[in-house]
């Protein structure tokens, strides 16, 4: 992929990567932007790991553009740190994605490509900020670009009996940010037997400094995260992984988790068995990603029969 700059109107920076593939006789009539939000301890590049492990293969299978961004205070996008105050680090997330990054990168990339929506592609923490701009989008009167799909993976709803009192990691990049160690790291993010080998190959590569406050606040999200779900209307597509270290994980926390969208016009629920938390780079992730492009085609398809 190919990695771009974007000064936004508050005059912070917004960065990441793009898979812009030109149209052709298959490519869907109604093309969405897909903006990808990366979880913690990555950075925009978790969605193009390898020639293999990339969402790139699908953008130009499909003919779809596809966007991957650092979020706001990591890689090279402007940090708001310290959180102002009455503030949490997923509504001031949520908040520069719907007032300033999505309606940038949707200027800069979707109207000029000819797209006629925009799908969110969020993995674990990148999920938080990603239901909060959905939410805050429908509350828009007039929103500057057109949200049609929400998807979620390596999110659920109750932590997982082995993560439930496990302190978060405490700063070891400064006061605000830690580095995760990578002998942790990946035993924690693959369970044995579910990843190509060639990708812990570059594991250090991928490896970002995160802000320490998201870990931190994950128990208030957890508690507080259906208030935002049920305001968003558009369309979303909630997966959890069997294998997933952090999170219970099974057909019944999928309904309470899908369940939890009630102003969503079509609500998709699964569990993928024995896949493990990072999905998109693991064995799953081929399918994964074809399957995430079929719903926003399908999300972008509705909008056009709508306009």
């Amino acid at each position: 992929m190919h990695l771009f700059t974007l000064t936004l109107p508050n005059n912070a920076t917004v960065a990441g990567i793009y898979s812009i593939p030109p149209p052709s006789s298959t490519s869907p009539q109604n093309r969405p932007l897909i903006i990808a939000l990366h979880g913690g301890t990555y950075d925009c590049h978790y969605f193009d790991a390898t020639p293999t492990y990339t969402a790139s293969a699908s953008s130009a299978a499909f003919g779809i553009p596809f966007i991957s961004i650092d979020r706001p205070c990591y890689g090279g996008t402007t940090s708001f740190l310290p959180v102002p105050a009455g503030s949490t680090f997923n509504q001031e997330t949520g908040l520069w994605l719907h007032k300033y990054i999505l309606p940038a990168l949707w200027r800069e990339f979707g109207l000029p490509n000819k797209c006629n929506s925009v799908v969110l592609f969020c993995h674990s923490f990148g999920s938080m900020g990603g239901i909060v701009a959905a939410a805050l989008h429908a509350q828009d009167a007039h929103p500057s670009y057109p949200l049609a799909g929400l998807v979620i993976s390596g999110m659920g709803d109750k932590q997982s009996a082995n993560m439930k009192y496990a302190p978060p990691m405490p700063p070891n990049a400064g006061p605000e940010h830690v580095l995760f160690p990578l002998a942790v790291k990946d035993n924690v993010m693959f369970r044995p037997g579910t990843v190509d080998p060639e990708i812990l190959n570059h594991s250090e590569r991928l490896n970002a400094v995160s802000p320490v406050v998201e870990m931190y606040e994950l128990r208030g999200w957890l508690g507080s995260w259906k208030d935002w779900a049920a305001k968003v209307k558009t369309a979303v597509m909630f997966t959890l992984v069997e294998d997933d270290v952090f999170f219970e994980a099974t057909e019944e926390e999928v309904t309470v988790c899908t369940e939890a969208f009630t102003q969503s016009e079509r609500v998709d629920g699964s569990l993928v068995r024995e896949a493990p938390h990072c999905m998109e780079l693991s064995y799953w992730a081929q399918g994964w990603y074809a399957r995430c492009f079929g719903f926003a085609m399908e999300c972008s398809a509705g909008v056009g029969v709508r306009s």
